[in-house]
């Protein structure tokens, strides 16, 4: 994946304005792979650790599989409106595809989610205190 590299030069009015520069950037599919996994871990409140993540091209398009434990809900902290699981899904899958991207300016054909397990709203460690 590759795009123009682009730099901020000031005009008349001082309004910084992109052009383009000769060079190209590119974002390995090692690095994809780590940006959708950490988009995912946000987008399904989980840590990154637990997220696995493979891409693919579909013509031109990336197709994302993604393996997520699921979160569980907590009606006290987060009132009843967490929907079902595939209204869960539906709006990890909405949002991985948006912020990919707004990311990386590649379009997103397909989000596929596969959960993998129940994982606790409270993933940080609790020392005790004596």
């Amino acid at each position: 994946m590759s795009a123009g590299t682009l730099a901020s030069v000031r005009g008349d009015s001082q309004q910084i304005r992109p052009t383009t520069r000769a060079g190209y950037t590119t974002i390995s599919p090692g690095t994809m792979t780590q940006l959708i996994t950490a988009v995912a871990a946000e987008a399904c409140n989980v840590p990154s650790k637990d997220v696995r993540a493979s891409l693919r091209d579909e013509q031109g398009q990336l197709s994302v599989q993604l393996a997520v434990p699921l979160a569980l809900w907590d009606p006290a902290r987060m009132g009843n409106d967490g929907g079902t699981i595939f209204e869960r899904a539906a709006a990890a899958r909405a949002l991985v595809a948006a912020r990919i991207q707004e990311l990386a300016g590649t379009a997103v054909r397909r989000v596929d989610i596969r959960y993998t397990g129940i994982h606790g709203q409270d993933h940080r460690k609790v020392r005790r205190v004596q």
